[in-house]
């Protein structure tokens, strides 16, 4: 026992003398994971400034009990769509077009109120609702900029389209010229305009579901486990031997395998726990500020910090199944540059296996049945289930457990080889 203590002692210092060029780093680390998170996550919050060619779903629900405006929508919706980036989809009741949300059919869904075109000539106020998903916050003011841009072109497409106001004015029931006529500029230009300009006219419902994260949270959750795997990427340094004469010494003395691979785990394990207790708060700080909010963690800045830092300890299962890794990888590698470029490689295609990049329900029925029986795709099931809060954790953080103790037990039968074998021969 006092040779480990005393192994573990030296390691920990060995580790703790490059903790600085550590920190450096792992800041450039922080910084590009950090600038993928933004680009991946920012697009729902600017989805109305890219691709011209991008389209957003939204349900609309209640035309059939809306008079007038309801015989003639679907009208509205045989219009050429191609400068619509807005895809209406009609629903004949409020619950189908809830239920479509929460299977991530549609982004969102638009309840319009019996009468209300009857209710705005007649300069009332009759209230349209807009149901948007509860793990979405400021998804609102997308739909918003996006369904203004979408109805302000099917008006201005009415004013060069007689054929289709034709049509509409057919559908609605209207045939009195006079009558068309005058309704045409009150309903279209005066009515609808009004009511794409007023803000008011929605009120906001949220639709509660646990099945999924937000897309925000879901990159979040992400980029903190690549965090953890590529950390060990700048390690390798410190851990990776060529010549395996101090093991076979200590060996000789009495300091055996299995606790030569302890005290080095112990060491690195203690290095990224500590590099982990530097930035993190730091990078929940940062993104406290960010135009961006990651619903799972808290809704204010205040909320969404202390959410993510208590996310971030239970995530320690996590970071120790990380340090396994890393450890075998090392005992795998015969030199510097052979083991980082492993370190790298396999850590990304796990990452890219198990869901990180991309959600495992885009990738097909072969990969999507690989993920649980991969150690990173149940570390980030994990992390999944413990962001969501709730969820049932247990499983996952069973298996996590399980993977580190046999990663734990690879390095050491390699350590074992690598000692007695032809590598602890030279």
């Amino acid at each position: 026992m006092k040779r480990f203590l005393i192994y573990t002692k030296l390691r920990l210092k060995a580790v703790m003398k490059i903790f600085p060029s550590m920190c450096i780093m792992t800041l450039l680390l922080c910084l590009s994971l950090g600038g993928m998170l933004y680009m991946q996550s920012a697009t729902s919050l600017t989805f109305s400034e890219g691709d011209e060619d991008a389209r957003v779903s939204i349900g609309i629900a209640g035309v059939d009990d809306s008079g007038a405006f309801g015989a003639a929508f679907p009208v509205l919706l045989k219009m050429d769509p191609s400068k619509s980036e807005v895809n209406f989809i009609l629903y004949d009741t409020k619950k189908e077009a809830v239920d479509a949300i929460r299977k991530h059919e549609i982004l969102s869904a638009i309840v319009i109120p019996d009468g209300v075109v009857s209710t705005l000539l007649a300069g009332g106020l009759d209230r349209m609702t807009l149901i948007v998903p509860a793990s979405s916050a400021g998804l609102e003011a997308l739909i918003m900029r996006e369904l203004s841009k979408s109805v302000s072109t099917i008006l201005g497409a009415m004013n060069s389209a007689s054929n289709v106001l034709s049509d509409y004015y057919v559908a609605s029931g209207t045939t009195d010229p006079e009558i068309i006529s005058n309704a045409q500029t009150d309903l279209l230009l005066t009515s609808m305009q009004d009511m794409i300009h007023r803000n008011h006219m929605f009120k906001i419902r949220y639709v509660r579901s646990e099945q999924q994260l937000s897309i925000e949270s879901f990159y979040l959750v992400s980029m903190v486990l690549l965090l953890f795997l590529l950390t060990g990427v700048m390690c390798a340094g410190s851990f990776i031997r060529s010549d395996y004469a101090l093991p076979k010494l200590l060996n000789l003395r009495r300091l055996g395998s299995s606790r030569q691979v302890l005290a080095e785990y112990i060491s690195l394990a203690a290095l990224l726990a500590c590099l982990s207790a530097l930035f993190l708060p730091l990078i929940g700080l940062a993104l406290s500020h960010m135009p961006i909010t990651f619903s799972a963690f808290g809704l204010t800045p205040e909320t969404f910090l202390k959410g993510f830092m208590l996310f971030c300890l239970r995530s320690v299962p996590v970071l120790l199944l990380a340090c396994a890794i890393d450890l075998f990888l090392y005992e795998l590698s015969e030199t510097l540059i052979a083991g980082v470029l492993l370190q790298f490689l396999v850590m990304i295609s796990l990452s890219y296996l198990s869901g990180v990049f991309y959600t495992v329900q885009t990738m097909p029925k072969s990969l999507q049945a690989l993920q649980p029986y991969l150690p990173t795709g149940q570390a980030l099931l994990y992390m999944q289930y413990t962001a969501k809060k709730g969820s049932a954790v247990g499983k996952s953080l069973l298996f996590v457990i399980l993977w580190t103790i046999l990663f734990l037990f690879g390095s050491y039968l390699l350590r074992k080889w690598n000692v007695a074998g032809k590598r602890g021969a030279r």
